[in-house]
């Protein structure tokens, strides 16, 4: 096919900050489920599950990524945008599953409570923190896009749930009130739950194409109508193929005019919808005469 929707060198770089961070956080995730068994520690151990998570999320992201710099084909003409946003949503569903298991060992740790070795817990977790919020911070510069995002908030939440597992070690230590391991996974469960949510939300949204966040259908409309040459406008759908690139396709009717007119007038609604609302494919049917929806017009 002629020409794709996108450049590749933005998805290349958050590959390799991606690859990165796979990397790093695989190998502490090892580190912090050896010292969680060691320590019996259930806040450790549910945040190396959760780790765990993450490092399947940053495959399926970085795969994604990998795909979606493929050209157009004749059966893919869209190409593989919809790549990232099948990632982010398997990756949300995935991390759901974790949150229920985490669910139901804080509440058996709540019923019958389990002695934890504190220290070594604070350390590894402080640990977590950094490494965490280190490869988030990778992730940075890419969390507009869905996919990259759900690896982002995944490292996000992890690196806030290892300063959580600090704080319940600290009370343990001070205290000695062992159910505030427990309480702090139901905390962590929590805050990956919201996340998670958030993310399937926005990704389900996407693929039932639906009218895209921040945009608005009935302003799109009222440009397009209010553009010289032009006498309505419907049969106005507005999709996103990937994360943050609009299609659209609608209907024109306008005056019977010569191809050369039809032609200008057309790319001039196109420079305006890729301007005004970052339309980066529209499809538009000019007509002289409107035709009702399922309408099949004739000519004499």
């Amino acid at each position: 096919m002629g020409h794709g929707h996108a450049g590749g060198g933005s998805d290349f770089s958050a590959g390799k900050r991606l690859a990165a961070g796979l990397a790093l956080n695989t190998a502490f995730l090892i580190l912090e489920a050896v010292f969680g068994l060691l320590f019996g520690s259930l806040a450790l151990l549910a945040d190396a599950a959760h780790n765990f998570s993450d490092s399947l999320a940053l495959v399926l992201s970085l795969v994604a990524v990998r795909i979606a710099t493929r050209p157009p084909t004749f059966k893919k003409t869209y190409g593989y945008h919809r790549m990232g946003i099948l990632a982010a949503f398997i990756n949300s569903l995935g991390v759901m599953l974790v949150c229920l298991y985490l669910f139901y060992e804080a509440l058996r740790r709540l019923a019958q409570p389990v002695e934890v070795a504190e220290g070594g817990m604070v350390l590894v977790a402080a640990a977590g923190f950094l490494v965490n919020g280190g490869v988030a911070l990778l992730l940075l510069r890419g969390r507009k896009d869905l996919n990259i995002r759900s690896a982002f908030l995944h490292l996000l939440s992890d690196a806030l749930v290892s300063l959580g597992v600090v704080v319940s070690g600290a009370m343990i230590m001070v205290t000695g009130w062992t159910y505030a391991d427990p309480l702090v996974t139901l905390l962590i469960g929590l805050l990956i739950l919201v996340s998670a949510f958030q993310i399937l939300k926005e990704s389900t949204h996407i693929l039932m194409e639906s009218v895209p966040a921040g945009v608005d259908y009935l302003e799109i409309l009222e440009d397009m109508r209010a553009t010289p040459g032009v006498r309505d406008v419907h049969d106005l759908h507005i999709w996103e193929i990937g994360s943050r690139q609009y299609s659209l396709s609608a209907h024109v009717v306008v005056e019977d005019v010569p191809v050369s007119k039809a032609q200008a007038l057309t790319s001039c609604l196109k420079t305006m919808l890729l301007d005004r609302h970052r339309v980066v494919h529209a499809t538009l049917e000019l007509e002289s005469d409107p035709c009702s929806p399922g309408e099949v017009c004739h000519f004499e």
